[in-house]
């Protein structure tokens, strides 16, 4: 195995060199015999870089440089029409007569009406798609300074939150499919952003019914950088990242702890309130003798309050007409939150190195040829243990640690694991994690067979190996006995030893290998244009785990036909005839089919040279599309799942034969609309109805003895789904020096599920249906009854009164009155009602501000979500969980005084064992809404007689600040740390300082 630690630098090294080598001679190779040169300027005279500058075969196909020049080395002949092209930019046509060079000025567009869309069937341009689809290009994304895709992506698509396209349309798998170069993949979090050429979300029907059965979910589909014909760049960007808490938990010190504690001891029913007596409380909050009166904030012992990340990219990019290439690698070393002792053999964090060649090469006239390999190697050393930000909160501030006078490790009684010993002596996992992937394929041109007619094949190859390392140890566990007050007396706890450490090995690994052929045909014929695909495609994926193997098959007939009238009406029909054999061999295959329709009215007589109106296209679709992904890593559903035990077989769950896909019919139907060439507005509303949803059979009543997951699966669910998302778009440039753009959007979608199997469970229920009627994840709970004008039992009498009987743990003054919807007078599950919304958002929304001054080039991006819903529980939210801490919410609980002296409370009465105001009620109900401003970046261009100096053409320095601040209502400042859940880490906002080279 490579040793990654000691071989990384030189292996950089090696890469660097090649990278540059491959670079630097075809830069020479470009240099003689050139028949065209040209610089592609804005209407300022800028130089316009990343522009395509094609013919409209594509047989010449170049890209402008940093200044905005280019070179054409191939010969063509006169009257040739060149395409050039900028996102952000009308389009323009330039016929070559012979000159050569010539310079070409392109207007700004807002509109975006000449926008570049990935389809799954080739790139076209926005006004020509009916289809919602919107991509985002490289351009955008380098505005972004983080090391993830995904945060990258987050703010800046209407209708993508959470991991979710549109919300969610089912109860089974919800997550969108996401194709790399056309290949399907577990994530694209293995995707290095630098190697990231666009980004697009396929979203309705008529954008992703060529996946048939998958695309259910919608899809995102990223392009990674091609070659070009044209000057060799090589781009180096290089980066060091500073992250620190959003904030921190406000842990309450030792003498607020023991008083607090107390009081919760009391409040228990315990009459002998002596766990923390008054000279002690003194001494704990006195200080003076912090041996024997400890005030440990666990947090602040173990968690760095900075995390550090380096990150160095470089990439070649380049070709000729033969044979064009894109390298790049990169490298990222980030250090880990947690402190440690030293005792760790290795420092904890993760070490990540990356590799991409996407090579184009034209073998002769009619062949063709590419092949995309890319690898990444992700190394990560962290603690065995799992749950350590939750153990922080487990430990209360008056356990003395972290270890004995004599170097062994204190736990306590209801905490036998404490954080120091799971950070340093509880073992480690050292994790390599390889992805590597392999696109190739052959294109044929048989134009001589029939104009406009083209083939070609593909195999694709991705496979994620994973190892881990074990390092395996234990230790002697010690608590405190706290009966002996003035010394340090420490009882052995369990019979656990100091051990050497032992390694062990094990690895998982998977594997996905993808078959495809197609058939293509465009031609145009006068006013007409004809652009079909016929595809047929293999997927055939592996996993091989502990668990054994699992397999899985897939087979695609695909079909995409495109008919344009002038550049008036485009209208497509696209159909996937796909097949899975997880399905039995008689419900196997199914056909999707959908048809999408755009009318650009601005190119009408009527609108042609209308001023204000400068663009405005109608669409819409409707089609079929299914999801497969219905039962996890579960195996043919339609057979019986036996058990096995011994020597004994069991019948786990009957098979169902007829088991199949889920199935949307989506409609979709919206307009885009430019005007003045300087604002932008896109709307659209979707409608999903979503059925065959695989759910348990749980209309059987469980008095009949049959358990539900016994029975078979069945189709019988369906959810509707439906909602709208609006695009507002600002961009006017003043002068040659300042420039200034707005991008918003915001988007609603909601969901119910009009059947589910569900039982009624009878007038003795509030109510009956718990899932049908609702949203998906609809939040229950119990309702708070604020008639008293507190919400609280006050007293005994008050209790006894109320004639409520509480299932579970019984009422204490302090408690939480629940309301008694179906006036039984017992407070039980029947009582629980809806409440708020599920924990994907209804409503999300984001603006993107942008400004160019001089060199100065600035953008803030603003990100929100409203209309989402949880339930706080455990360490941060309940008082003492696990005898851990307290928070400052806790300081004003009810007590008796504290409400007859009419003073502020925060909490229910403490408790230490749990109480009847431990459970989900609208008091621990949470809205997670919130806004946050995402991330500033400010980017400066070194002036080229700087820049030059080194060889550069362009340099560029930036600062960027990401997850800057947020609004919400969190009820407290210490629940915002715990915005996610207390066993993960708190929220980072980062400051990055970075240099971006172009020579």
């Amino acid at each position: 195995m490579i040793n990654l630690r000691n071989n990384m630098s030189s292996n950089i090294v090696s890469i660097l060199l090649i990278i540059f080598m491959l670079s630097a001679g075809h830069i020479n190779a470009q240099t003689d015999g050139a028949y065209l040169e040209g610089t592609v300027k804005d209407v300022f005279g800028h130089g316009l870089p990343g522009a395509t500058v094609k013919t409209k075969n594509n047989a010449i196909n170049t890209v402008s440089g940093v200044d905005g020049a280019f070179t054409i080395k191939e010969a063509f002949p006169e009257e040739e029409e060149l395409y050039v092209s900028l996102d952000g930019y009308r389009t323009k046509v330039v016929t070559f007569e012979g000159q050569d060079s010539f310079s070409v000025i392109l207007e700004t567009d807002v509109s975006g009406r000449d926008n570049t869309v990935s389809l799954l069937t080739g790139d076209r341009t926005m006004s020509s798609v009916g289809a919602s689809a919107v991509t985002i290009s490289q351009d955008v994304l380098s505005r972004t300074k983080t090391s993830t895709l995904g945060s990258a992506l987050l703010g800046r698509f209407p209708g993508y939150t959470s991991g979710y396209i549109r919300g969610i349309s089912t109860t089974n798998g919800k997550a969108p499919i996401i194709l790399v170069d056309g290949m399907v993949t577990n994530s694209y979090n293995h995707i290095n952003l630098n190697d990231v050429e666009s980004v697009t979300i396929l979203k309705d029907a008529a954008a992703t019914s060529l996946y048939g059965l998958q695309g259910g979910n919608g899809i995102i589909s990223v392009k990674t950088k091609k070659g070009y014909d044209g000057e060799s760049t090589i781009t180096v960007n290089t980066n060091y990242t500073m992250q620190t808490p959003i904030t921190t938990p406000t842990v309450l010190n030792s003498g607020q702890y023991t008083r607090l504690y107390n009081e919760a001891w009391v409040n228990d029913g315990n009459t002998d309130p002596s766990i923390y007596t008054e000279e002690d409380i003194r001494n704990y909050e006195s200080g003076e003798n912090r041996e024997l009166y400890p005030n440990n904030n666990w947090y602040d012992m173990f968690i760095n309050s900075l995390v550090e990340t380096q990150d160095i990219n470089i990439s070649g990019r380049g070709g000729s007409e033969v044979f064009k290439y894109y390298v790049g690698m990169g490298y990222l070393h980030q250090n880990s939150p947690y402190i440690t002792d030293g005792t760790v053999p290795e420092k904890y964090g993760t070490n990540r190195f990356d590799i991409r060649s996407n090579l184009d090469i034209k073998i002769n006239d009619y062949i063709s040829g590419y092949m995309n390999i890319s690898g990444r190697i992700n190394r990560t050393m962290n603690p065995q243990a799992n749950n350590i930000y939750s153990t922080i909160f487990n430990l209360g501030p008056t356990v003395y640690g972290p270890l004995t006078p004599e170097g062994n490790v204190v736990v306590t009684e209801t905490e036998g694991n404490s954080t120091y010993a799971k950070i340093n002596r509880a073992g480690y996992v050292k994790t390599t994690g390889v992805h590597i992937s392999s696109i190739s394929g052959l294109n044929f041109d048989l134009n001589k067979l029939l104009p406009g007619l083209s083939t070609g094949g593909e195999i694709k190859y991705y496979t994620v190996p994973t190892s881990y390392i074990y390092g395996n140890t234990d230790y002697e566990r010690w608590i405190r006995d706290m009966t002996i007050k003035d010394d340090l007396v420490f009882m052995r706890f369990g019979n656990a030893r100091n051990e050497p450490v032992t390694f062990t090995k094990s690895t998982s690994s998977s594997y996905r290998t993808e078959y495809q052929g197609h058939l293509k045909y465009k031609n145009t014929f006068g006013n007409h244009n004809i652009n079909a695909t016929a595809l047929i495609q293999k997927q055939y994926y592996n996993s091989q785990a502990a668990e054994g193997v699992q397999p899985f098959i897939k087979m695609t007939y695909g079909f995409n036909a495109n008919y344009a009238y002038k550049n008036l009406l485009f209208t497509d029909f696209v159909s996937g005839y796909q097949g899975s054999e997880q399905f039995s061999a008689d419900n196997r295959y199914g056909f999707f089919p959908s048809a999408s329709t755009a009318l650009v009215l601005s190119n009408f007589d009527f609108l042609k040279d209308d001023k204000a109106v400068t663009f405005l296209k109608l669409r819409g679709s409707y089609g079929l599309v299914g999801n497969d992904n219905i039962a996890g890593n579960n195996r043919f559903l339609y057979k019986d799942n036996l058990t096995t035990g011994g020597n004994n077989i069991g019948e786990d769950q009957l098979g169902n034969p007829n088991i199949t896909w889920e199935t949307s019919r989506i409609a979709n139907i919206g307009f885009d609309i430019g005007l003045w060439d300087q604002l932008s507005l896109s709307f659209e509303y979707f409608d999903d109805r979503r059925t065959d949803i695989l759910v348990s059979n749980n209309i059987i009543p469980a008095m009949l003895g049959v358990s539900s997951s016994s029975l078979p699966l069945m189709n019988d669910g369906e959810v509707h789904s439906y909602g709208y998302e609006a695009q507002l778009g600002y961009k006017k440039d003043f002068n040659k020096d300042f420039s200034l753009g707005v991008n918003g959007y915001f988007a609603f979608n909601d969901n119910k599920v009009e059947n589910i199997a569900e039982l009624n469970l009878g007038d003795d229920y509030a109510y009956p249906y718990r899932t049908t009627g609702y949203r998906v994840g609809q939040k229950w709970g119990y309702l708070i009854d604020y008639s008293n004008g507190n919400g609280y039992f006050n007293s005994a009498d008050e209790i006894t009164a109320s004639g409520l009987a509480y299932e579970g743990a019984s009422p204490r003054p302090g408690d939480f009155i629940y309301q008694d919807l179906n006036n039984d007078g017992v407070i039980n599950v029947q009582d629980i009602a809806p409440m708020g919304y599920s924990s994907i958002p209804r409503i999300s929304y984001g603006t993107e501000l942008s400004m160019k001054w001089n060199r100065f080039d600035v953008s803030a991006l603003f990100f929100g979500v409203a209309q989402v819903s949880t339930f706080n529980s455990g360490a941060g939210f309940y008082e003492s969980f696990n005898n851990g801490t307290f928070f400052t919410q806790h300081l004003n609980a009810w007590t008796a005084d504290r409400y007859a002296n009419g003073e502020e409370i925060t909490a229910p009465a403490l408790s230490l064992n749990g109480s009847a105001s431990h459970k989900a009620n609208d008091y621990y109900f949470q809205d997670k809404s919130y806004l946050q401003l995402r991330e500033v970046t400010v980017s400066y261009t070194i002036p080229a007689d700087v820049s030059n100096k080194i060889w550069s053409k362009e340099a560029q320095v930036y600062f960027s600040g990401r997850n800057l601040f947020n609004i919400d209502n969190m009820k407290s400042d210490d629940l915002t740390v715990f915005m996610n859940s207390t066993n993960s880490a708190p929220t980072r906002r980062a400051f990055v300082l970075g240099l971006n080279l172009t020579f």
